[in-house]
């Protein structure tokens, strides 16, 4: 997994906003450590809901195939899967149960 530039400047600006709230929460000013929480979890959220989108689409698709009578075969999904070169993400791409 290769990280570029903005990646690390994206979480270089992250970790600093924590630090940030952090002071503030210890030096008593708990508003502008919430607002940072606040923000961070909104982000979050979107996130969640982007990814949740995703799947969902993709299970749309999925049974919609199926509904017109064309799904993957085991053999084609243990192909498919065997071609996904990022390791974690196979792991979490589910092994066909039982075959």
């Amino acid at each position: 997994m290769t990280t570029s530039i903005e990646d690390l400047r994206a979480e270089l600006v992250e970790l600093a906003a924590e630090r940030d709230a952090l002071r503030a929460q210890l030096e008593g000013d708990l508003p502008t450590a919430t607002r940072w929480l606040q923000r961070k979890v909104w982000r979050q959220a979107a996130a969640l809901d982007a990814l949740n989108r995703r799947v969902v689409t993709q299970r749309f698709v999925l049974r919609t195939l199926d509904e017109l009578g064309r799904s993957l075969t085991a053999s084609e999904y243990r192909d498919a899967r065997a071609r996904i070169t990022d390791e974690q993400l196979r792991e979490r791409v589910e092994a066909p149960a039982g075959r």
